[in-house]
């Protein structure tokens, strides 16, 4: 019966903890630094629209470099690069895009470390 419960406690501890969890808060907000450096845009938007084909359009709800805040930018499914991630109408999400085209494999969830950590830097 021990054995049960302590199994079960570790399951619920694994399943509260993130990938990310294990960084330092230091490494965490240099990474986020460097990657808004590098980045062409880094919002949080919520999904509007989703077309027949894919192509999504996304409310800017926070800006932390490029689109302005209630502008809509576009993000396009890329099958070749990261298979079969969906773009779901209401959904939202950190999209973090390094490149001219914004594609789902750029979309984070909400509780990603980098927006913690971006909207902290817009706080100071």
């Amino acid at each position: 019966m021990q054995i049960l419960l302590t199994a079960l406690l570790l399951l619920t501890l694994l399943a509260d903890a993130s990938a990310c969890d294990c960084f330092p808060p230091e490494v965490r907000a240099k990474t986020a630094q460097e990657a808004l450096e590098k980045a062409r845009l880094a919002v949080y938007g919520r999904i509007v629209e989703v077309d027949a084909d894919g192509k999504a359009r996304v409310l800017v709800l926070e800006s932390f470099k490029g689109a302005l805040v209630g502008a809509t930018i576009e993000a396009v499914q890329d099958m070749e690069q990261c298979g079969v991630i969906k773009l779901s109408v209401g959904e939202e999400a950190l999209v973090l895009a390094f490149n001219e085209t914004v594609t789902a494999c750029d979309k984070h969830p909400p509780e990603h470390y980098m927006l913690q950590e971006f909207r902290k830097n817009v706080a100071k």
